[in-house]
């Protein structure tokens, strides 16, 4: 393909780019056309893909067809949109009601399985299964605790015992039925926001379902402990013919979440939170991902764990990501760059997290979302959204990046925020420009959003410009994407 008539960032002429087999073959005006297929960008800005580096696709498809829960601020709240959403059923419709987006720290009363039995009876009821917006628990009926093989109890269901619960989750009726449409619903979502890969972290066998879900993007398959004796080979090892499936990294989930009040933290009378099981197997897990040539992946949140995992990491003689990195001592981000290990960060979680971190650890949330501390000390950034928690979108990452505020208050801890051309160099895959021999993934844009904000007398980015900068990025909607050469999508 011939894209003729694009814009580079930081160039003034119009240049062409011919893309073959996969790959950028060349860049310069007036390329001749060779009987190439045409894309005429009419001026348009060209950028690479933009890469979502956690998502959980499986319960991402799902939540098409899930109750939103969010906006509730109570448990009686809750089951109220539980009770519409069966009143509003046919009355032979027994399919299970999946919800997705309450909070604990921000639900008043307790969630009690008898309520959800009350709304959707017990023997033979509907199955619900509500989980919480940070996907760490989930409430549910006691037919969906049945359904689920899981044994009975009178409040939630938590983390460790939830996570080894959700692969069977299309086991209870109707559930896997949108799976597959709301596949196909992701893909063209994401593709619509310019993204041209993402990495999914879904609890599941992930390598072998992508191979047959006509994958029209770049998806690295991530695996857990549970199946390292069946994976394909190392990672990066091409799953499908057209080679946009490939083996992702090994998945380790080390502690909770903030939203749970389960993330490890250091704290003055000691640690609060959990560690996870698989957080004490880590140095054995590690040695395995060596051997397999897994890239591990190891979720953290608290600067408890944190601390850990690196431990681990350094005594293991390897590296890799962490996920989330979402608490961090200072040592630790000096730690992480000296030992080489990538920081897998969801910016959009700070908006809703700045009030509950604030509450939760008083005096130490200048911890949490370090992003400029750690692109100072070389640690290499990975934009995300760990969708369903946030919405697949690159652009309100790199706009909560950049400002780091979701209301009128001026942005979070603002020493810690990117520049907008920071937040892009973090969310295209390492590729920080369109290049000779690169892939030919690649986003058009009608402007440039991506312009420095100016820095204030206290050499911090300007609060009302990086506002404004940030409402820039969320307003970009992308002419086009282009996949291996190819066109996704175009508006």
């Amino acid at each position: 393909m011939l894209v003729r008539d694009v814009r580079l960032l930081g160039a003034s002429s119009p240049v062409d780019l011919l893309l073959r087999d996969g790959l950028i073959a060349a860049i310069g005006p007036d390329l001749t056309r060779e009987g190439e297929e045409i894309l005429d960008a009419g001026g348009a800005i060209a950028i690479p893909g933009l890469w979502d580096h956690h998502v959980h696709a499986g319960q991402t498809a799902q939540g098409y067809a899930r109750l939103d829960t969010s906006a509730a601020g109570s448990a009686e709240e809750v089951v109220r949109l539980a009770r519409e959403a069966l009143a509003a059923r046919e009355p032979h419709d027994r399919s299970a009601l999946v919800g997705f987006g309450h909070r604990l720290v921000d639900l008043t009363g307790e969630p009690t399985v008898a309520a959800l039995d009350a709304v959707g009876g017990d023997d033979g009821g509907v199955p619900i299964v509500l989980i919480g917006g940070d996907a760490h628990h989930a409430w549910m009926s006691s037919a969906a605790l049945r359904g689920l093989g899981l044994p009975p109890r009178t409040g939630i269901v938590a983390e460790d015992e939830w996570f080894d619960a959700v692969p069977h989750l299309d086991d209870l009726p109707g559930v896997a039925a949108g799976l597959a449409a709301g596949i196909v619903r992701l893909q063209e979502d994401a593709l619509a926001c310019g993204l041209v890969g993402l990495t999914d972290m879904e609890w599941a066998e992930n390598w072998r379902l992508w191979q047959g879900r006509g994958a029209r993007m770049r998806v690295r398959a991530a695996t857990y402990a549970s199946g390292l004796a069946t994976v394909p080979g190392p990672t990066g090892t091409p799953l499908t013919a057209d080679g946009l499936v490939t083996m992702g990294p090994l998945k380790v989930i080390a502690d909770g979440s903030l939203g749970s009040r389960s993330a490890y933290c250091r704290h003055p009378g000691g640690p609060v939170g959990v560690l996870s099981d698989y957080a004490h197997e880590l140095p054995a897990l590690l040695g395995r991902a060596a051997a397999l040539g897994l890239e591990p992946a190891v979720h953290a949140i608290g600067d408890a764990a944190v601390g850990v995992v690196l431990d681990a990491f350094a005594g293991a003689g390897v590296t890799g990501r962490i996920e989330h990195a979402q608490l961090l001592a200072e040592e630790d981000v000096a730690r992480m760059a000296a030992l080489g290990v990538r920081a897998s960060v969801q910016p959009a979680h700070l908006l809703d997290d700045r009030d509950p971190t604030e509450e939760f650890l008083p005096g130490a949330a200048h911890l949490a979302y370090r992003f400029r501390d750690l692109a100072e000390a070389g640690v290499e950034l990975l934009l995300g959204s760990d969708s369903p928690v946030a919405p697949v979108d690159p652009w309100l990452a790199m706009a909560a990046a950049v400002h780091r505020s979701a209301d009128h208050r001026p942005g979070w801890f603002p020493a810690q925020q990117l520049q907008p051309r920071e937040a892009l160099a973090a969310s295209t895959d390492g590729i920080r420009s369109l290049a000779v021999g690169g892939p030919a993934d690649l986003v058009l844009l009608e402007e440039d959003p991506f312009g420095d904000v100016p820095l204030g007398a206290d050499g911090l980015l300007v609060d009302a410009a990086a506002r404004e900068a940030a409402a820039r990025l969320r307003a970009v909607h992308p002419l086009a994407t282009l996949v291996a050469g190819g066109l996704a999508f175009s508006r």
